[in-house]
């Protein structure tokens, strides 16, 4: 993300097509349900920007992710400059929390959350050096080199890193990115470069839960975006979050056949009895590339949409959305909406600025916390929402190139990976 040209860069979260077999299908659905008239303003919402984060030298001084100190405050990672602050939202004052991994290691700093056990945060960590995500194959992955991406528990009172899961235990993470923790401390990963979601506990013992074809990407992935003369890249799966209940992982994805009003997907896995990966489905789509996903205690789901910088929320059931937030539609000051966490009736949303810095505007990025309040039940002020009818049985072969062999991937159902073509 810092040194962001097309021919390599540390650049997250855009667009991919996913399986094949089901690209038209999807793309009938996304017809239905797309954005369609212009969105009218929930009455009574309030929206403010909470805190700006400084550069330094640079390096851009970007949020990315964004969870709760269990009471009334939050803590925000900063994405270029691998640092975790603490914000009172209600007086913008911010504390520096620590440098992670740290050792003068730099890379991406991306999701974090709390831990409900024991209030340690834990954060996803990738190493940048030699990353091009514009490269389907995805060389990265297998960077034998690469020993320090992964998973870092922050003990938030002494501001001590501990690694948890990382590549130089053994554990092939490509790209960790976003994180869900149950009541018992494990925790889901998603995997932004193949496609997959891990699963851990505490201790960081796993594997691969997840690698349904809906999470994923192809070769055909559309890789340049028009609108901003800048290239997308192959990724897969994003935010996750897990509803109140525990019983269901929601998944946000970059993988629909579409832009403005189809790249992104909600995901929606039923967690078995045994704690295994049920049948994948798709719970919605007609947004934009996700980067933020976030659950309400009453169920609603919120999805933040970073192609238009649009936050939209589902009722529980999936029948009804509302535009709770948008920069084009209420003029709200999103740049790129990013990871989001709910607190005390409010959301609270950072600002990357993604398309800012692919452009070299970065002087331009918001680097901002926002909070949205008094937005609205989509269950009772949104629009009926038609369900999209999608599901992939397991063990469709997977046509990612980025797969490497790994005995934690053994129950991957893997397809040749195609010859490159000429010219």
């Amino acid at each position: 993300m810092t040194n962001c040209d097309p021919g390599g860069c540390t650049v997250k979260r855009f667009l991919s097509l996913f399986c094949i077999g089901a690209l038209v299908m999807v793309g009938l659905v996304t017809v239905v349900l797309g954005q369609g008239s212009p969105a009218q303003e929930p009455t009574g919402r309030s929206v403010r920007t909470v805190t700006t984060f400084d550069d330094v030298g640079d390096v851009l001084g970007v949020p990315e992710g964004i969870t709760t100190d269990g009471a009334d405050g939050l803590y925000v990672s900063l994405f270029a400059l691998n640092e975790i602050w603490h914000l009172d939202p209600a007086t913008g004052e911010k504390v520096k929390v620590a440098d992670v991994p740290g050792g003068g290691i730099h890379g991406d700093l991306v999701g974090i959350e709390r831990d409900p056990t024991d209030g340690t945060l834990l954060a996803a960590f990738k190493n940048t050096e030699g990353v091009n995500i514009f490269d389907a194959a995805h060389p990265d992955c297998r960077d034998q080199a690469d020993t320090t991406t992964g998973v870092y528990r922050i003990d938030p009172t002494s501001g001590e890193v501990t690694p948890v899961v990382t590549r130089g235990m053994g554990v092939p993470l490509c790209f960790p990115d976003d994180m869900a923790i149950d009541a018992d401390g494990n925790f889901y990963l998603t995997d932004l470069s193949l496609g997959a979601v891990w699963k851990f506990d505490h201790e960081g013992r796993g594997g691969v839960w997840s690698d349904d074809p809906l999470l994923g990407w192809t070769e055909q992935t559309d890789t340049w975006n028009s609108s901003i003369d800048a290239p997308f890249a192959y990724i897969g799966v994003n935010a996750v979050a897990l509803s109140p209940d525990g019983g269901t992982l929601f998944l946000g994805t970059d993988g629909g056949p579409g832009r403005a009003t189809g790249s992104g997907l909600l995901v929606r896995i039923p967690i078995n009895d045994d704690g295994s990966a049920g049948l994948a489905d798709l719970f919605a789509t007609g947004m934009g590339a996700n980067d933020g996903l976030e659950i309400g205690p009453d169920g609603t789901i919120y999805f933040a949409d970073m192609y238009n910088s649009d936050i939209w929320a589902f009722s529980a059931d999936g029948t009804r959305r509302l535009l709770v937030a948008s920069v084009n539609e209420f003029g709200d000051p999103l740049d790129n909406a990013t990871s989001l966490v709910y607190l005390n009736g409010c959301l609270y949303n950072t600002q990357l600025g993604f398309f800012k810095q692919q452009q070299g505007r970065a002087d331009e990025t918001l680097r901002s916390v926002v909070e949205i309040c008094g937005f609205g039940d989509p269950a009772t002020d949104g629009h009926y929402t038609p369900p999209p009818v999608l599901s992939i049985e397991p063990g469709t072969p997977l046509p990612r190139a980025a797969r490497p062999t790994h005995p934690l991937y053994a129950h991957v159902v893997q397809s040749p990976t195609p010859a490159p073509t000429a010219g």
